[in-house]
């Protein structure tokens, strides 16, 4: 039984193993020194901004936006120029497998309502509207690659008020195949089972 128990946790363990980080930014390295705000910034590590622009916004800047957790830093998705940029990241290669796409969103925390698609190759395309006060979110998309390839996260704004949805931590990982859990667990609870029986037949004896 002790065997039986030991094997279960073993495949927990090399599931949990298996889930890696492919991509991953929460923008606080950008414009400079901590607490730093940039308009119209196009200096990314990981990204590229093209057909307009986005601000990168610190949380104590002083303008009244928030981040994530009121630290760090956020991205702008509608510039200061009057026409909204495209925030697309660098490309990173897929092999085949199991993925997440996580990131937090919430509205311009100013006036209005905005819209933009998110779209990562053929696997991800969605259209996120949110009004201004609309809460930070977490976005999460599930996919599966069947053949490897590279590919890049694209954020697209619609509109050109310069006040845009709000983006912070991008997180691309790999994702544990969820159909061997039910396996595991019944593994692991047959092997409670059959050792407690044993134990009572022990103190019976």
């Amino acid at each position: 039984m002790k065997k039986i128990i030991f094997a279960a946790l073993l495949t927990t363990t090399c599931a949990i193993a298996n889930a890696g980080v492919i991509f991953s930014d929460n923008f606080d390295s950008e414009a400079g020194v901590s607490g730093s705000s940039a308009l119209n910034y196009n200096s990314f590590t990981n990204w590229s901004v093209s057909g307009g622009t986005v601000d990168v916004v610190a949380n104590t800047n002083g303008w009244g936006i928030s981040c994530v957790g009121n630290t760090g830093k956020c991205v702008d998705l509608d510039g200061s120029n009057g026409n909204a940029g495209i925030l697309s990241s660098n490309f990173f290669s897929l092999a085949a497998g199991d993925y997440a796409l996580s990131f937090d969103v919430s509205g311009n925390q100013r006036s209005g309502s905005d819209q933009m698609n998110i779209i990562l190759g053929g696997f991800i395309g969605d259209l996120i509207s949110l009004g201004a006060n609309s809460p930070w979110e977490t976005k999460t998309y599930d996919f599966t690659v069947d053949v490897d390839t590279t590919d890049y996260i694209s954020f697209n704004h619609a509109g050109g008020d310069n006040m845009g949805i709000m983006l912070d931590n991008v997180s691309l990982a790999t994702r544990a195949v969820s159909v061997d859990e039910p396996v595991t667990i019944a593994l692991l609870g047959f092997g409670l089972l059959g050792l407690a029986a044993a134990r009572r037949k022990q103190k019976k004896a």
